[in-house]
């Protein structure tokens, strides 16, 4: 039995509601459906469809961010939990 097939809320290591307006850097294999690393300005924890990869996905929204910071796109992104982890994004607050 795959743990996939359980519903459960993401084993964040922080409340959802302390990720929006963060920056996370998720780097390459820790974004489901997507190649390369990602940076997102979160904006919204999407807990309502995340409940169904284990504990250890979750959905966040918001803007894709350039290396220089510049806003690309609006993305939805697919994301392990450990990038989610505010000791690695102290200071990575936007603005």
């Amino acid at each position: 039995m795959s743990v996939l097939g359980i519903s459960m809320p993401p084993d964040l290591p922080v409340p959802a509601d302390h990720l929006v307006g963060r920056i996370v850097h998720v780097p390459a294999g820790s974004c489901r459906y997507r190649d390369g690393a990602l940076v997102l300005l979160v904006r919204r924890v999407r807990l309502d469809i995340s409940q169904w990869y284990g504990g250890q996905w979750v959905w966040l929204e918001g803007d894709e961010l350039s290396g220089n910071g510049f806003r690309l796109a609006w993305r939805q992104a697919l994301v392990h939990v450990s990038v989610c982890d505010l000791r690695a994004l102290a200071g990575r607050r936007a603005t």
